[in-house]
């Protein structure tokens, strides 16, 4: 059988005071610690997270700048392509026109030659006729 004594409720003593000091110095400290690394980790997986949906915002605010400076770069080239037509159709205008003028100037030019040929043209006649005239009557006339 077991015998009890004295020694035994110094023992028990002696266990309750070491499980009392070793709860205050180095359970309770222990747990404080993984209590605050539970809690950094959750600190930091919550920034984690915020930085990732930053990031995607970011990204999709990127696409759309890309995507609209697409945008105006294609409708920037067309209105210089657009300016570049009105200003080949102003230039050809313009020279139409001033071809057409000088189409003018050299048609009344080339009647006012004609004219004066013609005119030429038929004094020598006349002079002709009154010559070859003169010299078949053999008289002036």
């Amino acid at each position: 059988m077991i015998s009890l004594n004295a020694t035994i409720f110094v023992q028990v003593g002696l266990f309750l005071i070491l499980m009392f000091l070793l709860n205050k110095k180095m359970f309770q400290p222990i747990h404080q610690l993984m209590m605050e690394r539970e809690e950094f980790i959750r600190q930091k997986e919550a920034e984690l997270e915020r930085l990732d949906e930053e990031l995607r915002r970011l990204e999709k605010e990127y696409e759309e700048r890309l995507q609209k400076a697409a945008r105006e770069a294609v409708a920037l080239r067309e209105r210089y392509k657009q300016e570049g037509r009105e200003i080949l159709r102003d230039t050809m205008t313009s020279v139409q026109e001033e071809v057409a003028a000088i189409r003018q100037r050299v048609q009344a030019e080339v009647n006012q030659e004609l004219a004066r040929a013609r005119e030429e043209l038929r004094t020598l006649a006349e002079t002709l006729s009154y010559d070859l005239t003169e010299k078949i009557l053999g008289r002036r006339v």
